[in-house]
């Protein structure tokens, strides 16, 4: 029987310049949209697992206590890792690095992993992920440019670049397990 999870990417970031992303918290109001959120999530997740940098962490610990249902943080789910990337005070730089990131998937061409590497370490945490949480729908909470590599991996039809950029803070994909397939 398949089950379901649903990819979740967190709510906005406290944007600080200086400060690696992965320390960023979330910024004042960044879960006001949680309740609709929970609202599309069907079926509803028994458990909300989420990474542990700040912001996915926030973000799952709202979910799970507005749908009272358990929280876990778990290992492996952090973003693409960009310890040494540069700060970009224009979105539009970040975006390009982001850009060849997924143009030039084998090479590490921003910060410490490249997109391959990246997807397979998210892809591994996700596969813990659902081998803890025997739930029938799991929530996770993590990062656009991971999920966005899962996601375009398991379903060809996918833009890879496209699917990070259409997805919103907030937004969640819901995909059957174990296939990792869009559900429409």
């Amino acid at each position: 029987m398949a089950r379901t999870l649903h990819l979740i990417k967190h709510g906005q970031p406290q944007i600080q310049p200086g400060v690696p992303a992965h320390e960023w918290t979330l910024a004042p109001g960044a879960l006001d949209a949680l309740p609709a959120l929970a609202a599309h999530l069907t079926p509803r997740p028994g458990v909300v697992v989420s990474s542990e940098e700040p912001k996915a962490r926030a973000t799952g610990e709202g979910l799970a206590a507005h749908l009272h249902v358990p929280f876990r943080a778990m290992l492996g789910l952090h973003e693409q890792l960009r310890y040494t990337a540069p700060f970009h005070a224009d979105v539009r730089d970040f975006q390009a690095d982001l850009h060849r990131f997924f143009a030039h998937p084998d090479e590490v061409v921003s910060g410490e992993e490249s997109a391959r590497d990246a997807r397979a370490r998210f892809t591994n945490a996700v596969t813990a992920v659902m081998r803890a949480n025997p739930h029938d729908t799991v929530a996770v909470v993590a990062h656009g440019t991971v999920i966005s590599l899962l996601v375009a991996h398991h379903n060809p039809q996918v833009d890879v670049a496209r699917f990070w950029t259409d997805l919103p803070l907030l937004g969640a994909v819901t995909l059957d397990w174990p296939e990792l397939t869009l559900r429409p």
